[in-house]
């Protein structure tokens, strides 16, 4: 079955993912962690993602994020929309070790949304870089093939932007050669010299199914939920993705 992650794409191969995502938050946490309630808040997100195999070596990936989020403010709704971020690098195989698969992944982000309110975030036009290692394994659990797809990267920000890092961790069993189920944990944390105000951290963990529909089409559901941060929404969300394979 298809897989986006650590391992390359083969040459001349194509794969894209186009995923929805419904996020709704009624809560959010403070600069300690602590939970409030919050005026209701909706994110609608579009983020269609592609990985091309350059060569045996290097992967080509891309993603564009459009968002559409509604809120209110003093009882009048606000709504945004936005084409929030535009990504673009490259992912080039080192090797394996250890029986894991290791990968460099750098990329390119530049931002779309406007953000007035918080001055440590990034704005419309900022570039920002990421350099991440992506990890792979293959492994056997009751006789079904499973694996490990982990993603740690740092985020760097200039213009005292504080710089973030993230842990992307996923474990797969493919349960036959048409579905897989995957359980995610998606880890954020920028790091500042300032107050607990400006610190952002945020933990969700998520499960997905993946269905492959024919040789080039797979259909994957899930969903994800918050279960700690600071300074930061305590959301939900449910994920519909196509992924095509060329």
């Amino acid at each position: 079955m298809a897989h986006a992650g650590a391992w390359p794409q083969p040459i001349d191969h194509l794969q894209i993912i186009v995923p929805y995502t419904l996020t709704r938050a009624t809560e959010e946490y403070d600069a300690h962690g602590k939970t409030a309630r919050r005026n209701r808040y909706i994110k609608n997100e579009w983020a269609p993602y592609f990985e091309y195999g350059l060569t045996g070596h290097t992967t080509l990936v891309g993603q564009l994020t459009f968002i559409s989020d509604h809120t209110s403010w003093l009882g009048k709704p606000v709504v945004s929309r936005s084409l929030s971020e535009i990504k673009i690098g490259a992912r080039f195989a080192l090797g394996e070790w250890q029986e894991t698969y290791f990968s460099l992944q750098p990329q390119i982000i530049r931002h779309g949304s406007p953000n007035q309110s918080d001055p440590f975030a990034s704005r419309r036009g900022d570039i920002d870089g990421e350099l991440a290692v992506t990890l792979g394994r293959h492994f056997k659990w009751l006789g079904l093939d499973g694996f490990t797809d982990n993603l740690l990267g740092l985020d760097i920000r200039p213009a005292n932007r504080p710089s973030a890092l993230r842990a992307n961790l996923t474990l797969g069993v493919d349960f036959n050669p048409r579905t897989k189920l995957m359980l995610k944990s998606e880890s954020y944390a920028a790091f500042s010299k300032g107050s607990a105000a400006s610190q952002i951290q945020s933990n969700k963990l998520g499960l997905s199914l993946v269905r492959r529909m024919d040789k080039t089409v797979s259909f994957e559901v899930g969903g994800m939920a918050s279960l700690s941060g600071r300074n930061t929404i305590k959301e939900r969300s449910v994920r519909f993705a196509l992924w095509y394979d060329f």
